[in-house]
């Protein structure tokens, strides 16, 4: 509020972010990064775009305009205004804000701050209501469909409105299946076994027919992948389709056509790392692609045929966590584009009269439920899903609505044998541990500050503070660098989203200002330093297809590593070798730094758990998920011994990680424990 009000006392003229600091926090040294992270919020409030700003304008490497209209609420006396911007848009020397201004006018500025926010989002308010013609549905109630232990997703409901298939994870995180029930039943019936899978098939993204007898859904069994359709009524299922890569399966990937004759789904063509979406035709299984992302880009996702099957609602991604919605007419092929967020889109249906998108995304903080028709021009809130509400399935008659919601509590484990001590526990995901070169800090990912983070703890847990303050994008993949300053690594090196895509940063590890590493339109992850902490190497897409790459650590242009994917890159101790696991392959691979074939090592972790490794001169800790539990081993891959280290209460979440110090006595891994989501029906008047 502070920073409005300073921003606020100045209308339309260019504040300098030196005054700003000055004017707001007069009594103690702020970086910019907390600046920063205060435009952001106020961007957040008003839903106010960077690009096209209505609100507040950044002028680069100077300072911030506030651009809305100003109107003061009474006469106070002004304060005194800088000298007017030159056209160009560079800042004359300001006068500069005394500590004292923002104070002194507090309460007339807070009612004018008050005034500007309030009366521009009514003005917008008002504007959206006109321009949509329509209003967002009131719910009269909601329902706990599912209660069970473990966790239910992916809620399909059926067309005649009585039933929903859905995934059930066990608790004990064993394999996913997928179930039916009745609306107004506890009993739940499991759809079947998958085809050739002895009973262990997974079962994904269930979407069914039109004419309610069949059910589509995608299985994975050990290496082998599939597009199935149950028969209801004969109990059978069959495989109509063997998918490359289809991607986010646990956030819906399957829609039927509204004829029932094809059913549309992501998927790759070869070793391209973007994805398309992809029509199949159930009479002559043939299949086509009907979309295509730039190149660079993640892709397209989340594929949804409207109830008139006259449209197919998607997400284009430019990165995993940056995506907005798109719209196609098959008839024509023509692309529209919905949103205009660039955040993260979780899953998506269409409303049941096909003139509107439901879906959940984090563009207001927390993961909820927003629905945006296509004639609007901002997405808004529905009333119910307010809060961790995921995966939106609309009935197809008007009045119903499924999703998800649920929590969980994060942890960053200390593993000693059988032993398992939290030193970190939250409610806000905190995952992927990266411990200093000395084992006495460890740095984190965590949206404990409303978006995801860096943050640094001591090795209890009992100091933690924040060290990235980026405000928005997702921020996560921490890795400490070797070298060492009075025992505390010197920078951590992480990857970000400013922008449309992924990039590489660095910052110091007591704190300051993170340095962008790498550029360009491909999207660049997971990052790792050399062993003398000169080179980083990480994952990237830039050069059309997911590998590895290595830069400078002081900058530079990025140089391909590998042909092939690799992620998670490390050097082996005595530099010989780089070792990298693969993002959808089980196993971990090396590549001799001199040159040479690339060479399969292990055949865990498991994809999906590329994270759950490292490289230390006792060999390489690894998660083991072959087994009936979860292990911890260590692999010599000179003398080929493997040993048992630890085994996990329960299997650990995907998409984190492990750490290890380099004499092997202190590992940390992420842990999920009372993980519950379950699903809600809604019901509107």
């Amino acid at each position: 509020m502070a920073v409005l009000l300073a921003l606020a006392a100045h209308p339309n003229q260019v504040v300098h972010k030196d005054d700003l600091i000055a004017a707001v926090w007069p009594d103690a040294f702020v970086s910019d990064d907390v600046l920063t992270r205060c435009i952001s919020i106020l961007r957040r409030v008003t839903e106010d775009d960077a690009h096209h700003p209505r609100f507040i304008q950044t002028v680069p490497k100077v300072g911030y305009r506030l651009v809305a209209p100003v109107s003061p609420v009474v006469e106070e006396p002004a304060i005194p205004v800088p000298a007017a911007v030159p056209a160009n848009g560079n800042a004359v020397p300001p006068a500069r804000l005394a500590a004292g201004d923002v104070s002194r006018y507090r309460w007339p500025f807070v009612a004018l701050a008050v005034m500007v926010v309030a009366g521009s989002l009514t003005a917008t308010a008002v504007w959206t209501h006109h321009a949509r013609g329509t209003d967002t549905p009131t719910f009269s109630r909601t329902l706990q469909f599912t209660s069970g232990a473990g966790e239910q997703t992916q809620p399909a409901l059926a067309p005649d409105g009585r039933r929903m298939a859905f995934v059930v994870i066990p608790e004990s995180g064993g394999t996913r299946r997928i179930y039916l029930k009745q609306i107004g039943s506890e009993a739940m019936t499991p759809l079947g076994d998958t085809p050739g899978t002895d009973g262990e098939g997974e079962q994904y993204s269930p979407a069914w027919s039109p004419d309610g007898r069949q059910i589509a859904y995608l299985s994975r069994w050990k290496d082998q992948l599939g597009l199935y359709i149950a028969d209801l009524a004969a109990h059978t299922a069959r495989r109509v389709y063997i998918p490359q890569e289809p991607s986010h399966w646990e956030q819906g990937a399957l829609s039927w056509s509204a004829d029932g004759y094809s059913l549309v789904f992501p998927d790759h063509v070869g070793a391209q790392p973007n994805s398309e979406i992809f029509q199949l035709n159930l009479i002559t299984g043939g299949t086509r692609a009907i979309t295509a992302p730039p190149p660079g880009w993640e892709g397209d996702l989340h594929p949804a045929v409207s109830p008139d099957g006259q449209k197919i609602a998607f997400t284009r991604a430019s990165e995993t966590a940056v995506s907005d919605i798109w719209w196609l007419t098959p008839a024509d092929g023509k692309l529209h584009q919905l949103t205009h967020d660039h955040m993260n889109i979780d899953s998506l249906t269409w409303s049941a009269d096909s003139t509107s998108v439901i879906f959940s995304s984090n563009r207001g903080g927390k993961y909820a439920l927003w629905q945006m028709a296509l004639t609007e021009t901002a997405p808004r809130r529905l009333t119910v899903g307010t809060e961790d509400a995921y995966q939106p399935t609309a009935g197809w008659h008007k009045g119903q609505l499924a999703y998800t919601q649920g929590s969980a509590i994060w942890s960053i484990v200390k593993v000693a044998g059988d032993s398992e001590t939290p030193v970190l526990s939250s409610t806000q995901q905190d995952s992927a541990p990266a411990l200093s070169p000395d084992g006495r800090w460890f740095a984190i990912q965590s949206l404990r500050s409303g978006s995801q983070e860096i943050w640094v703890a001591s090795i209890d847990g009992a100091q933690l503070r924040q060290l990235t303050f980026l405000g928005g994008p997702l921020t996560g993949s921490p890795a400490w660098s070797h070298g060492t300053t009075n025992g505390v690594g010197q920078h951590i090196v992480f990857d970000s989203r400013p922008d449309t895509h992924s990039h590489i940063f660095m910052v110091p590890a007591g704190g300051g200002q993170p340095r962008q590493v790498t550029f360009g339109n491909g999207n660049d992850i997971i990052p790792r330093f050399s062993l003398d902490d000169a080179t980083v190497y990480f994952r990237s897409n830039r050069a059309g297809r997911w590998q590895l790459f290595k830069v400078p650590a002081s900058g530079g242009q990025p140089q391909p590593v590998t042909s092939k994917d690799g992620i998670v890159p490390q050097e082996s101790p005595d530099g010989l070798y780089l070792y990298y696991a693969r993002g959808d392959e089980d196993g971990l691979w090396r590549v001799p730094l001199a040159g040479g074939a690339e060479q399969q090592v292990l055949n865990q972790p498991s994809a999906n758990f590329w994270g759950y490794w490292q490289v230390t001169p006792r060999g390489i800790f690894y998660l083991d998920r072959t087994g009936h539990s979860p292990e911890i081993r260590l692999y010599n891959p000179e003398t080929k011994q493997n040993t048992l280290i630890a085994t996990l209460k329960q299997s650990p979440p995907q998409y984190a990680g492990l750490t290890v110090t380099a004499d092997g006595h202190t590992l940390l891994i992420t842990g999920e424990r009372g993980a519950g989501r379950h699903i809600t029906l809604a019901e509107a008047q």
